[in-house]
C-alpha cells in the first residue's frame, strides 16, 4: 500500500513572544543590579579625584609655610581666601574644586591682600581649619580679632607650625559645605547641606577628604546632626571621637573661649578645653527622633 511521506514541520527562525518577554525580563533584572553598581563606581572615582586634589593642595600648603617662616596663611579679608595664597604654588584653580560640589555662581575671588584675582565657575570645594568653633580659634589660625593695620576691620592671624602638637591628626583643610568663606569647623561645615543622614554626606558612605598638617591626605568617615546656633543648625565632625578630639586643635589642651570680637550662638560652653568639644557633642547630642529635632545626632550608619 502506497503511503505518503511524513510531513516535515519547520520551525520559524524567530523568537516567540514568551521567549522575548523572558529575555526582556532578564535584561531588566541585570540592569537593576548593575546600574547602582555603576553609580557607586562613578561616585567612588569622584571621591578619589577629590582626594588627589586635596593632596596636591596640601603640597602647595607646605611650600607656602616654608617660604613664610613656617607660619600658616592668615585670614586677612578683602577678597582673601586661604587657597588664594597657595595659588603661586599650585597654579591651577581646578585643584580646589571638588567633583562632588557644584553650587555657587561664577565669581571673581581674590583682592589686593591676596596673591591675585581668580575666576571661579562655582564655589571651591574645600575649607580651612580655623578651629572647631570657627571664630573662637584653636585651629591653624588664631581667633578673629581687630586688625591693627586696618582700623575698623578684623583679621585672623596665622600660627607657627611649630605650635602644632599632633600634626599627623590635625586638619589643614578639606571637604566642606561652608560658604562663602570656606572652613571645616564643626558648626560651619554643614552650612549649605540639608541632609538628614550621615550616609548622605559628601562622598560614598559619608566620607570627607582632608589634608593634614603633616602633609598626608586621607578620607575620614563623618557624622552629623542638628546643632542650635550653628550654620544651617547642623554640625559635622569625624565619626571617630579620638580623631575628632585632635583634628581641629593645634594644641588639644588649649582653652577655647567665646570671641568678644566675633560672637556665635553655638551650643558649646565657653572656656571648654579644645579636645573636649567633640566629647561634649557626643555626650549631649542624643539620637535624633524620626521627626527631626534640636541638638541631636543622626544615627543611620
Amino acid at each position: 500500500m502506497f503511503r505518503l511521506p511524513p510531513r516535515r514541520t519547520t520551525r520559524p527562525n524567530a523568537f516567540t513572544l514568551i521567549e522575548l518577554l523572558v529575555v526582556i525580563a532578564i535584561i531588566a533584572i541585570l540592569a537593576a543590579i548593575l546600574f547602582p553598581v555603576f553609580a557607586q563606581a562613578r561616585a567612588k572615582a569622584r571621591g578619589i579625584s577629590c582626594l588627589s586634589n586635596v593632596k596636591q593642595a596640601g603640597t602647595g600648603f607646605h611650600m607656602y609655610v616654608q617660604d613664610y617662616d613656617e607660619v600658616t596663611p592668615s585670614g586677612r579679608g578683602s577678597g582673601w581666601e586661604w587657597w588664594t595664597e597657595l595659588m603661586p604654588y599650585v597654579k591651577n584653580v581646578d585643584v580646589f574644586y571638588c567633583p562632588e560640589r557644584s553650587d555657587g555662581t561664577p565669581r571673581t575671588q581674590g583682592g589686593a591682600l591676596s596673591s591675585g584675582y581668580y575666576k571661579l565657575s562655582h564655589y571651591v570645594g574645600y575649607g580651612y581649619n580655623w578651629g572647631p568653633i570657627g571664630w573662637r580659634g584653636g585651629g591653624l589660625l588664631e581667633r578673629q580679632q581687630p586688625d591693627p593695620a586696618r582700623p575698623g576691620k578684623t583679621h585672623i592671624p596665622g600660627k607657627s607650625i611649630a605650635s602644632f602638637q599632633t600634626p599627623a591628626e590635625l586638619f589643614a583643610f578639606g571637604d566642606t559645605y561652608d560658604t562663602p568663606r570656606m572652613t571645616v569647623g564643626i558648626g560651619f561645615s554643614a552650612d549649605t547641606w540639608d541632609g538628614t543622614r550621615n550616609s548622605a554626606l559628601r562622598h560614598t558612605s559619608g566620607m570627607f577628604n582632608y589634608a593634614f598638617a603633616d602633609g598626608h591626605a586621607k578620607a575620614v568617615k563623618m557624622r552629623a546632626g542638628y546643632m542650635g546656633g550653628a550654620f544651617n543648625d547642623r554640625f559635622v565632625m569625624p565619626r571617630s571621637l579620638e580623631l575628632a578630639s585632635r583634628a581641629y586643635c593645634a594644641d588639644p589642651e588649649s582653652i577655647i573661649n567665646k570671641n568678644p570680637d566675633s560672637g556665635d550662638d553655638m551650643n558649646i560652653p565657653d572656656g571648654i578645653v579644645c579636645n573636649q568639644i567633640p566629647k561634649f557633642i557626643n555626650d549631649n547630642y542624643p539620637p535624633c527622633p524620626a521627626t527631626g529635632g534640636s541638638n541631636c545626632s543622626f544615627m543611620d550608619n
